[in-house]
């Protein structure tokens, strides 16, 4: 159980504490007009082309508490990303239940960076299959089976987090104004109908999260779940914090009470990133580096 959490985990942070707002010129919205403007967060992201975020992952399984956490910068109108993500806690934890030595390097930090439909990863542990640099794969590489496990190249785009807003469904409430990270908000809560976000999903995403969504929900229950989810929105409807608690996703999987809060804020929009894409000289092809089972994925 522990691995399929870690999976989960991984679909793509550390937070600040909230603050009473005191902004007067925030508007507020309720009902149907809470709902489109919750859903519409992932469009109004993608509009800003730049942001950086930060992201928690937090854990409970049989009482044991993990942790994971990400940090990244992306740039939407030149299609790259940077992601640095720290597993080190939640591995150590998965060693530990299963009395399995943790390989070398694996609880070291991890890196991604995505060009376009390009994407590399740079770990300590990859040193074991003879690559100290960057490895290097593209949708052909990864073929169906990276769709399946749900490893396509947005697998690690912390944006794409922020599509579960597309199944805000019902009456959010309005819990009230309050600062995330010096900026105005106005806190809503609400649920996520995880069927109605992969419904409304852009279609060049929806075949990947049908297949990963399949994958996970061997039981049958996963599409009648609904997350709460609590959205911190500023006054450009620009999501500054994101909370979605995964108890009954997790209740749906057949994962008993094991629980998980995803915390993600997100800021600096529109300002310049740096992402750098690394050289070629860098870099080992994914089907070199496991000896030609790279492009096995895909058969």
């Amino acid at each position: 159980m522990l691995r399929k959490l870690a999976a989960l985990a991984v679909v793509p942070l550390v937070a600040a504490c909230a603050t009473e707002a005191t902004d007067a010129a925030l508007e507020v919205k309720t009902g149907d007009a809470a709902v489109s403007a919750l859903r519409a967060v992932p469009d109004a992201v993608t509009d800003a082309g730049t942001a950086r975020a930060e992201m928690v992952v937090a854990m409970s399984v049989e009482g044991e508490a993990m942790e994971m956490v990400a940090r990244g910068a992306i740039d939407r109108a030149a299609r790259q990303m940077h992601v640095e993500l720290d597993m080190g806690a939640l591995f150590g934890q998965i060693a530990g239940a299963s009395d399995d030595p943790l390989p070398a390097g694996v609880d070291e930090p991890w890196e991604m960076v995505a060009d376009g439909s390009t994407f590399y990863m740079r770990a300590p542990v990859f040193e074991m299959f003879g690559v100290s640099g960057w490895l290097s794969m593209t949708p052909e590489d990864l073929g169906t089976m990276g769709n399946q496990l749900g490893f396509g190249i947005g697998s690690f785009d912390l944006s794409q987090t922020l599509d579960a807003l597309r199944g805000v469904t019902g009456d959010p409430e309005v819990v009230g104004k309050e600062e995330v990270r010096g900026v105005a908000t106005t806190h809503y809560r609400a649920s996520v109908d995880l069927a109605e976000a992969l419904e409304q999903a852009p279609a060049e995403q929806r075949e990947r999260l049908e297949a990963a969504f399949e994958q996970l929900d061997a039981t049958g229950g996963l599409g009648e779940a609904e997350v709460p989810v609590d959205v911190w929105i500023d006054d450009d409807d620009l999501p500054r914090r994101m909370q979605l608690e995964m108890s009954s996703m997790f209740a749906a999987l057949g994962l008993g009470d094991a629980s998980l809060t995803m915390t993600m804020d997100w800021f600096d929009y529109g300002e310049p990133v740096t992402i750098e894409i690394p050289s070629a000289d860098e870099v080992t092809p994914v089907d070199e580096a496991l000896g030609g089972l790279g492009t096995g994925f895909g058969s």
